[in-house]
């Protein structure tokens, strides 16, 4: 095995966990810190009564003390599973999404070089910052006292500061841009890229520190590699908070923070608790509650319950107690069922969130809340009663709340657990439950054929709809640019004025910024539509390209395959030709749905 492939192994093992592995099949009991011990795999089929196996998580090995069976996570996929050491390689890629398209190649990609690089700044960034927090003068005084007592005020204990890495960006506009010029084989343009410097808007090659008198919350995955950051204002700035732009180390909707302090208590537990913010995680943490994460405020994604089934099935969401945490539970919800997790909420009254709850509550009060913990359909039903007796609610609000359970219902796969819920919602709502059953085996019925028809007939226009949004956000995100030139070529774009749009925006140099995107464009109507919708774009970006890059390469396979499928119909059957022309368009068919299965499923076509 040649020194690239050792390195990108090395690499690889470091990014997986080989207990999460084992805890899919196995009894896993845990020993403190990384160590766990867990039922053999290789003597009586992991079902032996007292488990004989040790495994470091951290180090990533295991031995047997009763078989002698050691090795890494390679070795049990190779010599438990029967994988060959490729398949065992893109395995692990897929289990914990991790690239693993390149591993084979015999040189360093650019973007694992990117990726080196970026992490250095990273790495880098968050010392700086925690250096910066504590720094004091001659006189053993605080630097930047003000940020001290922010924290002190918060009551932030120092063992939890550096626990979670906390440190302070300098009220300096560039004293990380400064160090970090001065390390060796560092470039601006992945300090740019990376996003802890910006560049000036006046002076071109002028650069800027992109937090400046924040409180810092390195934001670091379970991995321990510092992704990104959070950032908060100390004086009253706006915004309040400030994260890291997306880039290929740092994707929002993946991210859950705190999970590299919280992931050995999720398992040990069984459960998590998943809260909005920073301060929520880092308080419940303060308090005890070791197994709290926060989605970073935005809504709980498919990704997000992707990483959390890693650890638990077991889901608890104290989201913010307002109207916007409402409906990010209703959503979270949804996304958890769909891969068969168990939802349950918190609810808690007089306070907006955790942090603020336990300004006032201690760790038993919040102990006997989880205790009360409702389940889904239970918290459904309750927020939608919003406190009335049943005697209150109009007919048609209750027909619309037992319609409300329709959606969640098709996510379960237990055809009796459908049944249960329905009797309970019958009981709750005072319908008789064969009625109720009845109207949500008739929606599903018939519900589908009707969205699908709507779905079609609308296809055209949802087209034109992402065709325009890839200019928007190329436009107020020029450092895209790049990337989607690599995956989009022109001619998959159908409309003439966007394929011209997006021709023009293909020609700025590589460091051109919105003011010069919109100038490319040269169309004042569309530039003023483009500014109405700048805030809609700035936010997710890269992972909103990434989106719109499977739809408009989705939508071209589908219509190659209508035109096949056309062709195949009019082809005539007379002859032997005529029927190999049709198994050829078979086969093309063929491909182009096999082209599709890898692009949805993140592979390059």
């Amino acid at each position: 095995m040649d020194n690239v492939l050792i390195e990108k192994l090395n690499l690889l093992l470091k990014q997986v966990s080989i207990i999460s592995l084992f805890k899919d099949h196995y009894k896993v009991l845990h020993r403190g810190g990384s160590k766990y011990t867990v039922q053999c795999p290789f003597h009586k089929d992991g079902n032996e009564t007292n488990p004989s196996m040790s495994v470091d998580d951290d180090l990533g090995l295991y031995k047997c003390f009763a078989c002698g069976a050691s090795g890494n996570i390679i070795t049990y996929l190779r010599e438990k599973e029967g994988m060959a050491f490729k398949d065992a390689v893109l395995y692990l890629g897929r289990r914990f999404s991790i690239d693993t398209s390149g591993f084979f190649t015999k040189k360093v990609s650019h973007r694992d070089m990117l990726y080196a690089q970026m992490k250095k700044i990273n790495d880098f960034s968050c010392l700086f910052f925690a250096k910066t927090l504590l720094s004091k003068n001659k006189n053993r005084e605080y630097i930047y006292s003000n940020a001290v007592e922010y924290l002190k005020k918060r009551k932030i204990p120092f063992s939890v500061l550096k626990e979670f890495k906390i440190g302070l960006a300098p009220p300096k506009w560039d004293a990380l841009f400064n160090s970090l010029k001065n390390v060796k084989d560092i470039e601006i343009k992945n300090m740019f890229d990376v996003g802890v410097i910006r560049e000036s808007r006046k002076a071109q090659g002028k650069y800027f520190d992109n937090f400046i008198n924040r409180i810092i919350f390195p934001i670091i995955n379970e991995r321990d590699e510092v992704i990104g950051f959070g950032a908060r204002s100390i004086d009253g700035s706006e915004p309040k908070y400030l994260n890291s732009k997306e880039s290929i180390l740092f994707k929002k909707k993946h991210v859950l923070y705190g999970i590299n302090v919280a992931r050995t208590s999720i398992m040990k537990l069984d459960r998590i608790l998943v809260v909005e913010g920073y301060m929520d995680v880092i308080t419940c943490h303060k308090m005890g509650v070791t197994n709290a994460v926060a989605t970073l405020g935005t809504a709980t994604t498919d990704e997000h319950i992707t990483e959390i089934k890693k650890y638990t099935s077991n889901i608890v969401l104290a989201l913010d107690n307002d109207e916007a945490g409402v409906r990010a539970t209703k959503n979270a919800i949804y996304n958890a069922l769909k891969v068969s997790a168990k939802v349950y909420i918190i609810g808690f009254e007089g306070a907006k969130d955790l942090d603020e709850y336990f300004s006032s509550k201690t760790k038993e009060d919040f102990d006997l809340l989880e205790e009360k913990k409702l389940v889904w359909y239970e918290w459904l039903l309750m927020t939608s009663l919003e406190g009335r007796l049943l005697n209150d609610v109009k007919i048609e609000e209750r027909l619309s709340m037992a319609n409300m359970f329709h959606r969640y219902l098709s996510c379960l796969e237990s055809n009796t657990e459908k049944d249960l819920i329905l009797g309970y919602i019958a009981d709750k709502l005072n319908i008789e439950y064969n009625s109720l059953k009845k109207d949500y085996q008739y929606k599903i019925t018939n519900g589908g054929n009707k969205l699908s028809k709507i779905e079609g007939k609308n296809k055209k226009d949802d087209y034109r709809k992402y065709e325009n949004s890839i200019i928007y956000l190329l436009t107020i995100n020029p450092w895209l640019i790049p990337t989607a030139e690599k995956e989009i070529s022109p001619d998959l774009l159908k409309k003439d004025i966007v394929r011209e749009f997006y021709i023009r925006l293909l020609t700025l140099p590589s460091n051109a910024d919105f003011y010069q995107a919109l100038n490319v464009l040269a169309n004042e109507n569309v530039s003023n539509r483009i500014k109405s919708k700048s805030d809609l774009y700035k936010e997710d970006a890269l992972d909103k390209l990434n989106e719109l890059i499977v739809k408009i390469k989705g939508d071209d396979i589908d219509n190659k395959r209508d035109t096949l499928k056309k062709e195949s119909i009019a082809s005539p059957l007379k002859s032997d030709e005529g029927f190999e022309a049709i198994c050829d368009k078979a086969r093309e068919i063929h491909l182009l749905n096999k082209q599709k299965e890898k692009l949805y499923q993140g592979k390059n076509l």
